[in-house]
């Protein structure tokens, strides 16, 4: 699992992806990609696309660890019991004392 900041993290969207609508995310249980504007399309918010499958917004999400994606994703969540499988990124912030704060687990970029 790649550990960054969140400066890093955000760097590194904007390289691979340009505009933040662009930005793409892999679901680690199903393997589906969906980018932050498939979430707004489906009626979901632009932070629901880095730790959720797209299934929890569109309602049509099976339990993605049953299977792979079927077109429409699954209902995985990076904040539920089993993370992002050891498949995504943990997003960092450094205070201003120098300690290093975890922030959250969130999906990997797609490739």
């Amino acid at each position: 699992m790649t550990k960054q900041s969140l400066k890093e993290w955000q760097e590194e969207g904007k390289k691979k992806f340009g505009d933040l609508k662009n930005w793409a995310f892999t679901c680690p249980a199903c393997g589906h990609v969906a980018t932050v504007q498939d979430f707004l399309d489906a009626g979901g918010d632009i932070n629901d696309s880095y730790q959720n499958c797209i299934g929890r917004i569109n309602g049509k999400g099976e339990n993605g660890m049953k299977g792979k994606d079927k077109g429409y994703g699954c209902n995985w969540a990076a904040y539920g019991l089993f993370g992002t499988l050891g498949k995504g990124r943990v997003i960092t912030i450094t205070t201003p004392e120098g300690k290093e704060v975890e922030l959250a687990e969130v999906f990997d970029f797609s490739k």
